[in-house]
């Protein structure tokens, strides 16, 4: 196979098997609704940042047209991840909802370690039993912040990632139909 060919099925992978989840209205129904779930999640989580960690409605006037698209592409990744992962474990493919479920975790662990009051609590947790600890969540804090954007952007990649790897796991397992 050539090298262009290999690039163009591998390029067909997510499509086929978003094709052939989809075919099933509670799976279409399952990535609407986690879409819907994961976009305010998103929507509210994003703009932490600017509102010294408040998570909430509260963050929602502070949004940027970077979080708002930052949001958005989050959100469909994983709405199109997770149907993908239970069509694969309800195939008996193995590790699809776990492999769905790993990214999302890794996915949120930049944004909410960036712009959520974790890392802080996490620190005090220890710095209440060890005082000096206590002041290493500002530069850790300030690093996260200064480099958001490329934690986002792993983010998104990882979340590419898991999608093309449940979508493999839909196409190729040796199973009968889920029902």
């Amino acid at each position: 196979m050539s090298a262009a060919a290999h690039i163009r099925a591998r390029s067909l992978i997510v499509p086929q098997a978003l094709r052939l989840v989809f075919g099933r209205p509670g799976y279409r129904i399952l990535a609407a609704l986690s879409f819907v779930v994961l976009l305010a999640f998103y929507l509210m989580l994003l703009p932490a940042s600017e509102t010294g960690g408040a998570f909430g409605p509260v963050a929602l006037p502070f949004l940027t047209m970077r979080d708002v698209i930052l949001a958005i592409v989050m959100s469909g990744l994983l709405a199109l991840t997770l149907p993908l992962g239970v069509y694969g474990w309800r195939m008996g493919s193995g590790g699809g909802v776990v492999g769905s479920a790993s990214g999302s975790i890794v996915a949120l662990i930049g944004p909410l370690l960036c712009c959520s009051p974790i890392l802080p609590i996490a620190i005090a947790t220890i710095g209440a039993s060890l005082p000096a600890v206590g002041a290493a969540a500002t530069p850790l804090q300030g690093f996260i912040a200064t480099h958001e954007l490329a934690f986002y952007t792993a983010a998104i990649v990882l979340m590419a990632w898991g999608l093309q790897g449940n979508a493999k796991r839909v196409l190729y397992c040796d199973c009968g139909p889920a029902e």
